[in-house]
């Protein structure tokens, strides 16, 4: 009995969560389908020659940082959601205390 008044909770919680944040979880959505499309379909790379391996291993540069630009998509994405569940939560201890 106690599991499925769990359940129900949990869905009904589950339920309001996606009625009230369509907009996040369209993208997060077209995300997942991206990330998707791009694994399975990406350019595969050839392996390198026999020669340009002996060459690059002369003349290696140390490793550097590299930028991506879904980075600044995932850090803007994540850091707005972010604010705007902090942002909820906020008004709801505002009247709460009211």
């Amino acid at each position: 009995m106690k599991n499925q008044e769990k359940r129900k909770e949990r869905i009904e919680k589950v339920k309001k969560f996606t009625a009230k944040n369509r907009l996040f979880i369209l993208l997060a959505v077209v995300c997942c389908f991206y990330l998707l499309g791009t694994t399975l379909f990406g350019k595969e790379q050839e392996p390198p020659k026999q020669d340009a391996i002996k060459t690059e291993t002369v003349q290696q540069e140390p490793e550097h940082w590299r930028f991506y630009w879904i980075d600044v998509w995932v850090l803007a994405g994540g850091g707005g959601f972010c604010t705007v569940m902090m942002i909820r939560e906020k008004r709801k201890a505002r009247e709460e205390i009211k």
